[in-house]
C-alpha cells in the first residue's frame, strides 16, 4: 500500500510482512564496521549502510527458511528526487496528496538485475483500488501486487526491478510529447525548449508558471522524456518573444538526452516507488514423452492380429540344423537398413563409353573391395579352423570325450565360430550363405544346407582370382574388385599421394584408411538409399527395409500377413529341418513350380509394401473410388475377377433395360484354326431325340481372327438325299469402304446362311472383327403343320451395356425343316440332320458342299449349346449378351428341359474337352461322350477377361448393384401442365432406396447366385415373395420361392452339395492384410464387409407368418366374427342406360347379431359400365385418383361417367 507524501520513509507493500532488521543487529554490524571485520567504501553513513548490510542478512535467512511455494515477493523503496541534505539551510515538512484526478497516472517501468529496460507501460493500471468513502473520489493509497503484474506480463521466472512513477499531466492533459530540447548550456543545468506555437498550451504555460511563482513552498516539475529518463526542473520561465520556455534543472541533464529529445512536463504527486522481485527458479518443462493411457476407442477391425503361440526366447531360435541356426542369428545380429542386392549390375545404356559397371559399387564407395574379399577369406579360414578344432575334438573317445574339460573346449571353439558368424557383414552373409549367384562364394551342394567350397580348393582358387598378372589364378572376382578399386574416385586411399601409397612401408596405413573407408560405406548405403526413394525400379529402388517407413510418410498404413511365421520361414525361406521349402502341414502335399526353394516371406510381404509404395500417387489421388480399390487389389496380385467391388441399391434398371451388377470374368476360349486339323473344330450327334419339338436353338460364341477368307461357323449334315437341305452359317468380311470412323472397314463382316452351296440369306455387316466375342444363334420356331422362319444371326454387349444386335430370317417348309432340324410331328416323326459340325466342316464328296467343306474357321469359340423345344426370344437372346455364360430359357424350367448340349470350351477354366456336356439335366445323358468329338489332338485353349452384366433378380431389399447412377427423364402425366397439379412424376419416386453398404469380400454364396442366373436367366423375385393372400401371410416359407427353388437344384444328382469347406481353404491362401488396408481407403460413410462372408443366397429366404390379430373376446377375423363386413350393392340405371348415384347397405355383425347397420351412401364405380360413343347429356368423366392395391403409378378411367346435377365432384 502507498501512502501519496512527498517525503516518506521504507515501508512495505500491503500482505507483505515487514522484514525490519532487529537493533542489536545494526549495532553488531557497526561494532564489525569499527573494528575492521567489515570493510566499508568511504562516503556511506556508517549507521544507514549497517542497516542495508542487517536487512540484506535478514533477507538471506528468511529465504533459506522458506519452502518455494510460492515466489519472494520483495520491499518496495521509495526514490527521493530531492534530499534535503543537498539544499543548505532547508526546512521540509510532509504534504499530504490525493490520487484519481483525470490527469493523474502511473507509470510503470520492468528492469532486470543488470539495470537493462525490459518493458515500459505509460499509463499502468493493474492495481487495486480501495473503498472510498470521500465525496472527490480521490484516494490516499492503492495496492500493487507486484508478482500478478509481472504474471500478467508473461514473466514467469527470474529477479526483477519494478519502479512506479505516480505522477500528473500538467500543460496538457495528453501522453504527447510536445516540448524539444533546442539548446543545452555547459553546465547542462539549463535548457532552451521549443514547442509549437499554440494559444492553448501558451496559456496553459502561463497558468503553470504562475502556480510555481506563487506557490508558499518550493515547486518542483518532472521533465518525462520517457523509458523512466525524468529530469527534475526547479524553474521555469517564458520567452514571451518567441514560443520558448527556459528551465532550470535540479541536477545536470543525462548525457544520453541530446538536442531535439522530445519530452512532456509533468509533476510527481509522490516519489517514484522501486520493487525488487524474486518469481524463483524456472520450472523444469518436461520434454520426455509422455505414456499414453489405455486407448479404449481402437477399431479391432482395422488393428486386429492373429495371435501366435506363446513362446520364449530360447524356443523362437531353436533349430535342429546348426546351418540355419546360424544363419538366422547372423541375420538378427547384422540386419542391414537399407537391405542390398548384392549382385545387381547397373545397366550401361553406351556401350560405346568406357564405363564398366560392376556389383561392387552397391556397397563399397570410400572402401575397397579387394580388401573386403581377402577379408572374408580370413575369416573363412577362421572357420575352417573352428571345424577342424571341433572335428578334432569330436574324436575324443570313450568317456573323455564327455569330460568337463573336453565339453569345455569344445563350447569355447563353437562359441567362437558363432560370435564370428554373427559378426558378418551384409555382403560377408551374402558370400558366405547365398548359393546359385556367380558372385558369392561357390558351394559343392545344390540344396539346403549348402556346403562352401574350401578355400584350398580349386573351385575356390578359380572363383576367388588373384589381381596379380604372375599369378595361376590370374582374374576372378580378386581381379574384378582391383579393377573397381582403380576407377573409383570416391575411395579414400585416392587422396593419399602417391608416393606415400607406393611406399610398401606405408602399407598399415592404406589398410588402416581402408578400414575407415569400410566404415563410412555403411552410413553412404543409407544416404544413398534415400535418393533412390523415387525410383520405381522393383529391385533397384527403395530398400525393401525402408518401403514400411516411406509408406508410413505418405499416410499409407501397412500390414504384414505373416506376422506369426516362425523366424526361419520368415528371415531365410527355409523349413525347420533344413528344407528349401516351408515346412508342409501335415496331411497336406506341396505344390510349387520352382526348383530354387521357397522365398522368405519377409521379402513376400516387403514386395508387396514395394508396389504399394511406387503406385502411392494413384493409391492416394484414387482414394475412396472404385479405381482406387482395383488398384490395391492388383498391388496384392489379385486380380479383379476374383474378388468384385459390390455396391447396394440404385435404380431398379439400367440402360440394359434390367438391373445388372457388372464385373470382370476371367475365362478360356478353344483357340486355333480348323484349316491345320480334320476340318472342324467340334462335331456333335444332332438327330437322336425325337422327343423335342421341332423348334431348336443353337447358340455359340466365336471371335474371329480377321481374315479376307470366308469362315465356316456352324453347319449340319445328314444323308446325301438331304445335304441340299442342311443350313449352313458362314462369316464372310466385308471388303468395301470405310463404314463409320476411319479404317474401321477390316472390322466388319456379315454372316450369311448358305443352303445347297448357294446363299439364301445374310444379316447386315457388324463390326465382328472388333476383337469381342459375339454371341452366334442359329434356330426355328418349328410351328407344327406349316412352315416357319430360320432365324440366325449375332449379339453383342459392351462394357456400357449397350447390346447391338443382327439377325436375319428365313421361311422352310415344314418338310424341309424336318429333314434338317428335325420334327417329331412330321411324316411320323423325323430327327433331321445326323452330325453338326462348329468352326469349319471337313471333306465331304457330295455337291451341295462343293462350297462349304473348304471353309476353315481361325479364332476362338466359346459356350456351344443346344436348346431343343424352343426358339429363344429376343429378351434372352439379349440377357445371354449381356451374361455370356447364362443358359436359361424363354422360360425358368426351360435349362433344365431343353438344353441338351452345353460344352464350356474353356469358359469354366477346365482346359481339356474330355469332360462332355455341362447340361443342366444330368440324370439324362443325351449325348454320350465319346460322340463328342474334336478336330484337335492338342487343343489349345487361351484366356481372356471380359466385362459381364449379370442379370440379378429384382428382390426385395438391398441388392447387388455395379452402377447407381440414376437417370431421371420426369414424365408428365397425360402431358397436363397446370400451376396447381402436379402432373410431373420423377422416376426417383419409384425407385429403391441406396444403401450405404459396400462388399468387397469373398462369398460362396456369390458363386451360387451367379449359378442361379446362369441356369434360370433373370426373373423378378418379389412375383414369388409378395403373395397378398391370406395363407401365403401366414405361412412360414414362401411356397413360391420353393417351386423355383425346386426348378434350380433338380439338376444336382442324389442330394448334392455345394463344399464350403473347399471354397473357404482356397481362399485361406490369399493375403488377408489386403482386407485391413482396403479399409482404409474406402469413404467413411461406407459401411464396409469384407474378408469372408457367408449370407443366403438368391433361393434362400427366411419368413416369419403373419400371426392373425384377434379381439378381445379371443375371436379371430374370420366368417361371422368382429368386423365382417357384408355389402348389398342396388344400381340404378338411368333412361340413358348409365349408372347414376349407387345406394351400399353396410353391416358389421357378429354371430350375437348386428353390432353397426343402417343405410350407408356413397359413390361407386359401376362393375360392367353400359358401354356408349360419346359423352351423354348432363354427365362429365369422372376421374378418381385413387388408387387400389399395391400400384404405384395410374391412370383416371376415360369411360366413366358421373352425373352433373349431384354437385360439383369437390362436393364428395
Amino acid at each position: 500500500m502507498k501512502s501519496f507524501k512527498r517525503k516518506i520513509a521504507k515501508k512495505r507493500i500491503k500482505r507483505i510482512k515487514a522484514q525490519s532488521p532487529p537493533i542489536k543487529d545494526i549495532n553488531n554490524i557497526i561494532d564489525k564496521i569499527d573494528s575492521g571485520d567489515i570493510y566499508m567504501p568511504k562516503g556511506n553513513d556508517k549507521i544507514q549502510f549497517a542497516k542495508e548490510i542487517a536487512l540484506k542478512n535478514a533477507k538471506f535467512q528468511n529465504q533459506t527458511n522458506t519452502q518455494y511455494s510460492t515466489p519472494t515477493r520483495g520491499d518496495y523503496d521509495t526514490l527521493e528526487r530531492i534530499e534535503t541534505s543537498q539544499i543548505p539551510n532547508a526546512t521540509s515538512r510532509m504534504l499530504s496528496r490525493k490520487f484519481g484526478a483525470p490527469e493523474d497516472y502511473v507509470e510503470l517501468h520492468v528492469y532486470n538485475l543488470n539495470g537493462q529496460l525490459l518493458q515500459s507501460i505509460n499509463e499502468f493500471q493493474d492495481y487495486d483500488i480501495p473503498s472510498v468513502n470521500n465525496t472527490d473520489g480521490k484516494i490516499n493509497n492503492f495496492i500493487v501486487n507486484p508478482v500478478d503484474v509481472l504474471t500478467n506480463l508473461n514473466y514467469s521466472a527470474g529477479q526483477y526491478k519494478l519502479i512506479l512513477n505516480i505522477q500528473k499531466k500538467q500543460i496538457l492533459n495528453s501522453f504527447r510529447r510536445i516540448f524539444t530540447v533546442k539548446e543545452i548550456s555547459p553546465s547542462r543545468q539549463e535548457l532552451r525548449i521549443s514547442y509549437n506555437d499554440n494559444k492553448e498550451v501558451r496559456t496553459q504555460l502561463g497558468v503553470f508558471i504562475s502556480r510555481i511563482e506563487e506557490s508558499p513552498f518550493f515547486r518542483d516539475f518532472v521533465l518525462n522524456f520517457g523509458d523512466n529518463n525524468n529530469e527534475l526542473g526547479i524553474n521555469i520561465a517564458l520567452n514571451n518573444k518567441r514560443p520558448e520556455i527556459l528551465i532550470k534543472l535540479f541536477e545536470p541533464l543525462d548525457s544520453s538526452i541530446k538536442v531535439g529529445r522530445k519530452f512532456r512536463i509533468t509533476t510527481e504527486i509522490t516519489d517514484p516507488v522501486s520493487m525488487d522481485i524474486d518469481l524463483g527458479e524456472p520450472e523444469t518443462v518436461d520434454t520426455s514423452i509422455q505414456l499414453q493411457g489405455p486407448n479404449y476407442n481402437v477399431d479391432t477391425r482395422l488393428l486386429n492380429s492373429i495371435p501366435s503361440q506363446y513362446k520364449t526366447f530360447d524356443t523362437s531360435l531353436e533349430y535342429s540344423l546348426t546351418s540355419s541356426y546360424q544363419h538366422l542369428l547372423s541375420q538378427l545380429e547384422n540386419s542391414e537398413v537399407p537391405n542390398i542386392q548384392y549382385d545387381l549390375i547397373r545397366q550401361v545404356t553406351d556401350t560405346s563409353s568406357l564405363d564398366v559397371a560392376y556389383h561392387f559399387e552397391n556397397f563399397v564407395h570410400f572402401g575397397s573391395a579387394t580388401e573386403r574379399l581377402k577379408n572374408f577369406k580370413y575369416k573363412l579360414e577362421l572357420v575352417e579352423l573352428y571345424d577342424s578344432q571341433i572335428a578334432n575334438i569330436n574324436t575324443i573317445p570313450g568317456a573323455t570325450s564327455q569330460s568337463a574339460a573336453v565339453l569345455e573346449n569344445k563350447n569355447i571353439v563353437q562359441d567362437k565360430k558363432t560370435n564370428l558368424l554373427k559378426g558378418f557383414d551384409g555382403y560377408e552373409q551374402f558370400l558366405y550363405f547365398t548359393s546359385g549367384s556367380q558372385y558369392s562364394w561357390p558351394k559343392t551342394t545344390t540344396t539346403t544346407p549348402h556346403i562352401l567350397a574350401n578355400i584350398t580348393s580349386s573351385q575356390a582358387k578359380i572363383w576367388l582370382g588373384s589381381e596379380n598378372e604372375s599369378s595361376t589364378y590370374y582374374g576372378g572376382q580378386l581381379l574384378s574388385s582391383s579393377l573397381f578399386d582403380r576407377q573409383n574416385p570416391h575411395a579414400l586411399i585416392q587422396l593419399i599421394p602417391k608416393h606415400v601409397a607406393d611406399n610398401d612401408d606405408n602399407n598399415q596405413g592404406l589398410l588402416f584408411t581402408n578400414m575407415v573407408g569400410h566404415h563410412f560405406d555403411q552410413i553412404w548405403t543409407h544416404i544413398h538409399h534415400i535418393t533412390q526413394q523415387k525410383n520405381p525400379h522393383h529391385t533397384d529402388g527403395v530398400s525393401k527395409n525402408m518401403v514400411y517407413l516411406a509408406l508410413k510418410s505418405l499416410g499409407v498404413e501397412t500390414f504384414d500377413q505373416f506376422e506369426n511365421a516362425n523366424l526361419i520361414e520368415y528371415i531365410l525361406g527355409e523349413g525347420s529341418q533344413g528344407s528349401a521349402f516351408y515346412d508342409t502341414p501335415v496331411s497336406q502335399s506341396l505344390v510349387t513350380a520352382s526348383n530354387a526353394g521357397s522365398l522368405p516371406k519377409e521379402d513376400i510381404t516387403k514386395n508387396v509394401w514395394k508396389r504399394l509404395y511406387h503406385n502411392a500417387p494413384y493409391l492416394l489421388k484414387t482414394k475412396g473410388t472404385e479405381r482406387g480399390i482395383h488398384a490395391l487389389m492388383n498391388c496384392y496380385g489379385l486380380p479383379s475377377t476374383i474378388l468384385n467391388i459390390k455396391e447396394y441399391g440404385g435404380p431398379v434398371k439400367d440402360k440394359s433395360g434390367y438391373k445388372t451388377f457388372s464385373y470382370d470374368k476371367y475365362s478360356h476360349a478353344l483357340t486355333g484354326d480348323s484349316g491345320t486339323t480334320t476340318g472342324h473344330f467340334i462335331k456333335t450327334p444332332w438327330s437322336p431325340h425325337s422327343e423335342f419339338s421341332s423348334a431348336k436353338t443353337v447358340e455359340f460364341r466365336i471371335k474371329p481372327y480377321r481374315s479376307t477368307e470366308q469362315y465356316h461357323l456352324f453347319g449340319l449334315s445328314g444323308s446325301n438325299a438331304t445335304a441340299t437341305l442342311q443350313p449352313h452359317l458362314v462369316l464372310t468380311p466385308y471388303t468395301g469402304n470405310d463404314i463409320s470412323s476411319s479404317g474401321d472397314s477390316t472390322q466388319y463382316g456379315k454372316i450369311d446362311l448358305y443352303m445347297n452351296s448357294a446363299l439364301v440369306a445374310s444379316t447386315s455387316n457388324f463390326p465382328v472383327y472388333n476383337g469381342g466375342f459375339w454371341n452366334i444363334h442359329l434356330g426355328t420356331l418349328g410351328t407344327q403343320g406349316s412352315s416357319a422362319n430360320i432365324q440366325f444371326g449375332a449379339y453383342q454387349t459392351n462394357f456400357l451395356k449397350n447390346t447391338t444386335k443382327h439377325t436375319a430370317t428365313i421361311i422352310q417348309g415344314q418338310g424341309s425343316r424336318a429333314l434338317t432340324f428335325g420334327d417329331p410331328f412330321y411324316g411320323g416323326g423325323n430327327g433331321g440332320a445326323d452330325f453338326a459340325y462348329l468352326g469349319g466342316f471337313p471333306s465331304n464328296p457330295s455337291a451341295a458342299y462343293n462350297l462349304i467343306d473348304t471353309l476353315r474357321y481361325s479364332g476362338s469359340l466359346q459356350e456351344a449349346r443346344y436348346h431343343f423345344g424352343e426358339l429363344l426370344s429376343d429378351k434372352i437372346l439379349t440377357q445371354h449378351a449381356l451374361e455370356p455364360f447364362m443358359y436359361a430359357g424363354n422360360t425358368l424350367s426351360s435349362s433344365f428341359n431343353n438344353v441338351v448340349l452345353r460344352l464350356p470350351l474353356g469358359s469354366n477354366n477346365i482346359l481339356h474337352l474330355n469332360s462332355g456336356s455341362y447340361h443342366p439335366n444330368q440324370h439324362t445323358t443325351y449325348y454320350t461322350d465319346s460322340n463328342i468329338t474334336s478336330g484337335f489332338t492338342s487343343p489349345i485353349f487361351k484366356s481372356s477377361v471380359e466385362k459381364h452384366h449379370l442379370v440379378t433378380p429384382d428382390s426385395v431389399g438391398a441388392s447387388m448393384s455395379s452402377e447407381k447412377v440414376r437417370l431421371d427423364g420426369g414424365d408428365i402425366d397425360d402431358n397436363i401442365v397446370s400451376s396447381i397439379i402436379k402432373s410431373e412424376t420423377s422416376v426417383l419416386d419409384r425407385q429403391p432406396q441406396d444403401y450405404e453398404d459396400l462388399g468387397i469380400f469373398f462369398s460362396p454364396q456369390h458363386e451360387i447366385n451367379e449359378d442361379i442366373v446362369y441356369t434360370l436367366g433373370g426373373f423378378r423375385l418379389d412375383d414369388y415373395i409378395g403373395s397378398p393372400l391370406k395363407t401365403e401371410q401366414s405361412a412360414s416359407s414362401y411356397q413360391d420361392l420353393k417351386t423355383i427353388r425346386d426348378e434350380y437344384f433338380q439338376k444336382y444328382k442324389n442330394n448334392q452339395r455345394y463344399s464350403f469347406w473347399d471354397y473357404t481353404k482356397l481362399i485361406q491362401y490369399i493375403d488377408h492384410t489386403l482386407f485391413k488396408i482396403i479399409e482404409q481407403h474406402v469413404p467413411a460413410k461406407a459401411n464396409l464387409k469384407t474378408g469372408l462372408l457367408i449370407e443366403p443366397h438368391y433361393l434362400e429366404r427366411n419368413k416369419f407368418p403373419i400371426q392373425t390379430p384377434t379381439t378381445e373376446e379371443f375371436k379371430t377375423m374370420l366368417s361371422d366374427s368382429h368386423q365382417t363386413f357384408f355389402m348389398g350393392l342396388s344400381p340404378s340405371p338411368t333412361s340413358s342406360g348409365f349408372l347414376g348415384q349407387h345406394t351400399a347397405s353396410i353391416a358389421i355383425s357378429t354371430k350375437d347379431g348386428v353390432i353397426l347397420d343402417g343405410p350407408q351412401f356413397g359413390a361407386q364405380a359401376p362393375i360392367n359400365p353400359v358401354e356408349t360413343i360419346g359423352i351423354p347429356f348432363g354427365y362429365k368423366h369422372y376421374q378418381s385418383s385413387v388408387l387400389l392395391g399395391n400400384a404405384l403409378k395410374g391412370r383416371p378411367s376415360s369411360i366413366y361417367f358421373r352425373s352433373l346435377q349431384l354437385g360439383k365432384e369437390t362436393d364428395y
